[in-house]
């Protein structure tokens, strides 16, 4: 309280007192020095030009500007001092050695014989660049499969402390620089990035593509020709409803849709003529027993088809069995007349076995022991005599029609009901065998790819299913580009039995090494391997004397990871172009990702690819002028490409559908003659396990 107006007086007279001072001819003396640098940065290269200034100010704050600061530098050769300026406050230096310089400056006192007292100091980071980083595994396009993750290795070197990272991880780093980390890998092509900062200059950056996989199954021939096998690259679920979905077939409706393997043999059955399974006569003795069938018709079928551990169990009921008749038969000296028509309701049951001895071997389709009876039996006869001898259980001509009737029953359903079961599963054999697909889409090579596939493994479920296992060859007829590849990247590390549960109609399962293994034989006899040079941009066409794409990685499909909405994933890694641009070489590294949907139609699982997929380019050696030829040109080149590419990778992973077939049906009744099968997805793709499973529905269609 008491010091208050004192300082408030002191204030008042301060200017009067410097005044009266500057007067009196005497000077404010220096109190503080603030060192200042410019220009100002957090680090400097070797010869760069550095100017120090000291603001000098007095107990007040005030500047003072008729003094002198003195500068030192340390370590001493780390700068050279420039000849003085006009500000006697001030001093240039040329920065000469890299690391830490230190500059010192004081206030010069007035008794030049006192030390200086007033001093500050400026300190800064002097480095010609960024810290020397090699990566020494793993390389560029490698594959991987160490179960504990992507292990990279390598050096830095730097003056400094140096901090490395790996895809944003801390590495581990020793006193000679040596680093190492792990990293999670993930199935597929894994972007690696890794950085040394030393925290003043540009971060050192070394990016690559890698593959990493649980496992991989060799994919060359002896002769070294791209080939793979695989025991069920394939598989075919047939499901109880396949068979018989317990829904009756309305045959009214048009066009008629069946829906079932019941429904059709109902049609079957329904269209056959029975006539020509009937002996014409079925009697001649004359003049005691004559008698003739003219026509014979089955109406109104019924068929149900349950599965059973050998294959199926057939149980048919016939509404109406309806036969004309005509001849004559002797009683008791009296000719009778047979004309009329005999009606009948009949039921047959058999047992089906369904067998395939070896992959080699045709499946077969046994009808076991057919049994067949009527359940009634009455016929309409212009004679009314007829027409009682007829209700004679035990009367011949009773005893000639019923077993005239089961016989023709059970030869229509011998000859019919094998035939088509055997069309069935014989079309799902036989549909991959000694496939060719021709790819040429310029500017990529022609490659010609070969697809074969047999059943090797067949198995019903009692009540619930059939289930086929195709095993399954791709290969192409060149030799190899990539003979030191691993092979095919699997995802299913063993070959357990695909994934199917829940209920349905018709269920195939792709394995994901099947696809990766068509991409892998394309990619090995040279898809990839591609002379650029007539597709680039007129920007920089006449720039560049050779232009050639070459993919290091084989293309590979992942399934979608949580934030991704397709069915799977195609990723082209570590794929570079190497261009001789204004006749130095240059060096680019692109990464291309494109979600992928499948599609059944026509009966082939087609590919849908993104028009237009991610990319990603990182430069391997950059050219002198770098605003010529930018990281944008290179993606607009790949992207401009992307439909020529994607065009051929579509045509190499189409694959038909083993899909039963119902044969020459025109021959078992020519009224199903236009039926025809058709193969509706019902349900998205669905990776599980390694196995792509898509759900569908087998519908005929009879106009």
């Amino acid at each position: 309280m008491k010091g208050g107006p004192m300082r408030s007086a002191m204030k008042r007279l301060t200017p009067c007192l410097l005044a009266l001072a500057t007067a009196c001819g005497g000077a404010p003396d220096p109190a503080h020095l603030e060192a200042v640098i410019a220009p100002s940065r957090t680090w400097y290269h070797t010869t760069e030009r550095v100017e120090l200034t000291g603001i000098v100010t007095d107990v007040f704050g005030e500047p003072i500007e008729d003094v002198e600061v003195a500068w030192t530098v340390e370590p001493s050769a780390a700068a050279e001092r420039e000849p003085p300026g006009e500000s006697p406050r001030s001093q240039a230096f040329t920065l000469g050695t890299e690391g830490r310089v230190v500059f010192t400056g004081c206030v010069v006192p007035r008794d030049e014989t006192l030390p200086p007292t007033i001093c500050d100091t400026v300190a800064v980071r002097v480095d010609d660049g960024m810290p020397a980083l090699e990566v020494t595994s793993p390389t560029p396009g490698a594959e991987l499969e160490d179960a504990e993750g992507i292990v990279v290795t390598g050096s830095v070197a730097d003056r400094g402390m140096v901090n490395v990272y790996v895809n944003g991880a801390p590495a581990t780093v020793d006193a000679l620089g040596q680093f190492e980390a792990t990293i999670e890998g993930f199935f597929g092509v894994n972007h690696l990035v890794v950085t040394a900062s030393d925290g003043l200059t540009d971060v050192s950056e070394v990016e690559m593509d890698v593959l990493w996989a649980p496992a991989y199954s060799p994919a060359l021939d002896a002769e070294g020709r791209p080939s793979l096998v695989l025991d069920d690259g394939l598989s075919l679920w047939l499901g109880q409803d396949f068979f018989d979905d317990a829904v009756p077939l309305d045959r009214t409706a048009t066009p008629v849709q069946t829906r079932d393997l019941a429904d059709i043999m109902e049609l079957v059955l329904a269209s056959l003529d029975v006539t020509g399974v009937i002996p014409d006569p079925v009697i001649d003795d004359p003049p005691s027993f004559t008698l003739r069938v003219t026509d014979a018709t089955i109406a109104d079928p019924y068929v149900e088809i349950d599965v059973t551990d050998d294959g199926a169990d057939l149980f048919v009921r016939l509404g109406t069995i309806e036969a004309d008749t005509s001849g004559l038969l002797q009683v008791e000296g009296t000719s009778l007349p047979l004309t009329g028509t005999v009606r009948a309701s009949g039921v047959a049951f058999a047992q089906m076995s369904i067998r395939k001895e070896s992959p080699d071997a045709e499946i077969e389709v046994t009808l076991g022991e057919l049994l067949v009876g009527l359940e009634s039996l009455d016929g309409t006869f212009v004679s009314e005599e007829t027409a009682a001898v007829f209700r004679l259980a035990e009367g011949l001509f009773r005893t000639t029609l019923e077993t005239l009737l089961v016989d023709a029953l059970r030869g229509t359903l011998e000859d019919s009901v094998p035939a088509l079961l055997q069309d069935a599963f014989g079309a799902i054999d036989t549909a991959l065998m000694g496939q060719t697909l021709e790819l040429d889409s310029a500017p990529f090579p022609p490659v010609t790819l070969q697809i074969d596939g047999r059943v090797a493994d067949l198995r019903p479920t009692f009540r619930s299913q059939v289930t086929l296992g195709l095993r399954t060859e791709v290969g192409t007829d060149v030799m190899s580009l990539h003979p030191d590849s691993r092979g095919v990247a699997r995802l299913d590390v063993t070959d357990r039995a695909p994934p199917f549960f829940g209920d349905g109609s018709l269920k195939v399962g792709v394995r994901l090494a099947l696809l990766n293994a068509l991409l892998h034989a394309l990619w090995s006899s040279g898809l990839l391997d591609v002379d650029a040079s007539a597709i680039l941009p007129d920007s920089i066409g006449g720039l560049v004397s050779e232009a050639r794409i070459l993919g290091r990685l084989p293309p590979v499909l992942r399934p979608p990871r949580p934030e991704e909405e397709d069915d799977l994933i195609l990723t082209l890694g570590q794929l570079e172009l190497e261009l001789t641009f204004q006749g130095e070489p240059v060096r680019y590294a692109v990464t291309l990702d494109a979600g992928v949907n499948l599609d059944v139609a026509d009966n082939r699982i087609s590919i849908l690819l993104d028009e237009e997929p991610e990319v990603r380019v990182w430069t391997l050696q950059a050219p002198s002028n770098p605003r010529a030829l930018t990281a944008d040109t290179v993606r607009t080149l790949l992207l401009d490409l992307w439909p020529m590419l994607s065009g051929s990778l579509r045509e190499g992973l189409s694959l038909e559908v083993p899909l039963p077939s119902l044969g020459d049906l025109g021959g078992l009744a020519p009224e199903l003659a236009d039926l025809r099968l058709t193969l509706a997805q019902t349900e998205r793709a669905r990776p599980r396990r390694g196995v792509l499973v898509i759900e569908a529905e087998l519908t005929g269609t009879l106009p």
